[in-house]
């Protein structure tokens, strides 16, 4: 069964009605978007969620000792990072991960960017020159890419390159660590969980109405993922 993370949160009612519906992990989007909460919002917020709940912290292009220590400062169990990293800076960012005391190192989920236009295994990897090992994170979240954009576009990418990425990359992708988001929602996302059989899927606009949380549609969301089959 794979997991579910519900993100953008940044109201009282969004936190109430994950906790509703229980998703394995919460989402504060702490970094410019239309959906960015303070450091105090994201306290608060994770105040109120479940203990149970794993709450992660999404950031693009913040200085490594900024992640960490916001990571430190909320307790995160996870950083999401939602940009394209590179070796010298996720071996600043783990440098400054020792630095701050934690009851348990944060996990560390990187963006893969999957262009809206890739036809080919080669569309996807061809973006990913640059990128540390990708054995060395926890979790690779495939998204859809558009230029000048990191994310957050609330459209899927192209399902059957991104698959064919996947096999050909062996046991440095496995799908034990792919958390596939872009585009998805409850119409959808038990295609996703067919087709990819990923570790997790991860759903922010798909779970809105006029920009803000829709308690239905996170729980349908909700319930939709936990019965999806793998065939």
């Amino acid at each position: 069964m794979s997991m579910i993370k519900i993100c953008g949160l940044r109201r009282l009612e969004d936190a109430l009605m994950v906790n509703e519906g229980h998703p394995d992990f919460a989402g504060f989007i702490l970094t410019p978007s239309k959906r960015q909460v303070t450091i105090e919002q994201a306290d608060e917020l994770s105040g109120i969620l479940l203990a149970s709940i794993r709450r992660v912290g999404v950031f693009a292009k913040e200085t490594p000792a900024r992640i960490a220590r916001t990571a430190a400062v909320l307790a995160l169990d996870g950083i999401q990072l939602h940009f394209d990293t590179t070796v010298p800076f996720m071996t600043e960012l783990k440098n400054q991960l020792v630095q701050f005391p934690y009851a348990k190192t944060p996990f560390l989920w990187q963006r893969i960017p999957v262009p809206s236009t890739a036809l080919l295994a080669e569309d996807v990897s061809g973006g990913l020159g640059a990128f540390p090992d990708l054995s060395g994170f926890d979790g690779l979240i495939l998204d859809t890419f558009h230029a000048g954009k990191d994310g957050g576009t609330g459209k899927t990418f192209p399902w059957k390159p991104a698959i064919e990425y996947i096999r050909k990359a062996g046991n440095n992708l496995s799908k034990s660590r792919i958390i596939v988001a872009g585009g998805l929602t409850l119409d959808n996302v038990a295609d996703a969980i067919a087709f990819f059989n990923p570790y997790a899927v991860d759903v922010s606009s798909g779970v809105e109405s006029d920009g803000y949380k829709d308690r239905e549609k996170v729980l349908r969301f909700i319930e939709t993922a936990r019965k999806a089959e793998v065939f």
